[in-house]
């Protein structure tokens, strides 16, 4: 009897460490599972805010070569309040007039994206992508407001637009501002102080738009670095 206690016992023992050998081996099968769902879908969020980047770039590249068109209006005006040109060598006046739409869209899309990847390293470049990406916005906000609010009221007070061509084709092309009235005022200063505040909004703003390119671009290698390391 006391021989077979001692079989059934090991054999009991035997059973009990099969099982739970087999739990062990399912829960490594389990956890080995999540953690290619996760490199997976880390790897599909990656990928689609590449896109994003890509995007982004091409909207802060329209930003700065647009501000750079506004702030040559702004130099050849206070170049003609110095005698330096003439009237007529000043280009496109309805630029002055000009907000700028919003269009980075890469936090907008994900704002919680640093905290959904693994990688230290990429978390602080995207936590310094975004940090250029909310300054950046608030230097728009700025030169906007001072557009919308000072700029376009005084022209409007004023009477410097051309009434009726507001709805016709090709916008962007049309003579908004009265180019004789507008230069007739011009001479009394009193837009000349509304346009230097604008000149310094614009010129911050250009700034931090190349700041941001950069950031942009470093951050598109680091994340094509990482995607590749892992492929």
């Amino acid at each position: 009897m006391e021989n077979k206690t001692s079989k059934y016992f090991k054999y009991a023992i035997g059973e009990i460490a099969l099982v739970v050998i087999g739990i062990l081996i399912a829960l490594q099968i389990n956890n080995w599972n999540e953690k290619r769902k996760e490199k997976f879908a880390e790897r599909e969020l990656l990928t689609y805010t590449l896109e994003n980047l890509k995007t982004d770039s091409l909207s802060l590249v329209a930003l700065i070569n647009k501000t750079e068109d506004i702030l040559q209006v702004h130099k050849d005006l206070i170049d003609l309040s110095k005698g330096k040109i003439q009237e007529n060598e000043i280009g496109n006046l309805d630029l002055i007039r000009a907000s700028e739409p919003r269009q980075i869209i890469t936090k907008k899309n994900n704002p919680d994206l640093p905290n959904k990847v693994k990688s230290q390293t990429l978390k602080k470049d995207f936590l310094d992508y975004f940090l250029n990406i909310d300054w950046l916005e608030f230097t728009i906000l700025n030169n906007n407001q001072i557009i919308e609010q000072s700029v376009r009221p005084f022209l409007g007070e004023k009477k410097l637009l051309n009434f009726g061509v507001q709805l016709e084709r090709g916008f962007s092309k049309l003579h908004l501002i009265n180019r004789q009235d507008f230069f007739m005022e011009f001479r009394q200063k009193e837009i000349q102080q509304i346009l230097f505040e604008s000149g310094i909004k614009l010129a911050i703003m250009k700034r931090n738009a190349e700041r941001t390119l950069i950031k942009n671009s470093e951050l598109l290698q680091s994340v094509h670095t990482y995607l590749n390391k892992d492929d």
